[in-house]
């Protein structure tokens, strides 16, 4: 039997380091005060959770890497460098999840519509196994609702413009704690939300690690100045 090998991929915006530097002592110092499962802990190519907005998680075959890659080059050599400004903190206490939500560019939205449109085909008909919270795809399948139609159509459920209905809410997620931690928002020592708005200067092609993490960089794609 011809048993293909098959990666998951975290397609996601890299920050710029100084931005990407004030996520992780954020997450560090949060750390401190809650159980962590997952804090950010770096921003080399090397295994380390990395601070990211994710555009679109997938799995491909590895023989599709190369085209993959290429295709995501063409398309990052034309797109802009993003300023994303940070909206809100916001943490979900069943899933444990604590992250900096960012306003949704237009921009922003272009590029992950021109994205999934590359990178889909190349999916064909695998799924990822689960998505960050943990849950198995494969059970949301039949999912009804716009999450379902997207995890249908494209394998992933945040797809599409949030002012338009859609479910893709940008975000940098600092921490995963144990589900059930209650964290208390908007705390006198955080710093101002706009302390974490920035410029994301690259796409990044990551294997996709637990949590829907990127914990190891396979490539990074600079976008056009």
């Amino acid at each position: 039997m011809d048993q293909q090998l098959i990666c998951e991929l975290n397609l996601a915006l890299i920050p710029q380091t100084e931005l990407a530097s004030r996520h992780i002592t954020f997450s560090r110092q949060m750390a401190g005060r809650y159980r962590p499962v997952i804090q950010l802990s770096g921003v080399t190519p090397r295994v380390a959770f990395t601070p990211h907005v994710t555009i679109y998680q997938v799995p491909v075959q590895v023989r599709d890497l190369p085209g993959l890659r290429a295709a995501l080059l063409d398309l990052a050599a034309k797109a802009p460098q993003l300023w994303l400004t940070a909206t809100e903190y916001r943490s979900n206490q069943d899933e444990g999840s604590f992250e900096i939500r960012y306003g949704a560019a237009d921009r922003l939205m272009e590029l992950q519509a021109d994205t999934i449109a590359v990178v889909n085909p190349l999916r064909g008909d695998l799924l990822l196994e689960r998505d960050p919270a943990g849950r198995l795809l494969s059970e949301r399948m039949d999912e009804s609702g716009l999450a379902g139609d997207n995890i249908r159509r494209t394998g992933f459920d945040a797809v599409g413009d949030p002012a338009h209905g859609g479910l893709f809410y940008p975000h940098v997620t600092l921490n995963w704690f144990e589900p059930g931690t209650s964290v208390e928002l908007n705390a006198t020592d955080w710093p101002p939300l706009s302390h974490f708005d920035g410029r994301f200067v690259a796409l990044g092609i990551f294997l996709l690690g637990p949590y829907g993490t990127c914990a190891q960089r396979l490539a990074t794609l600079h976008l056009a100045a």
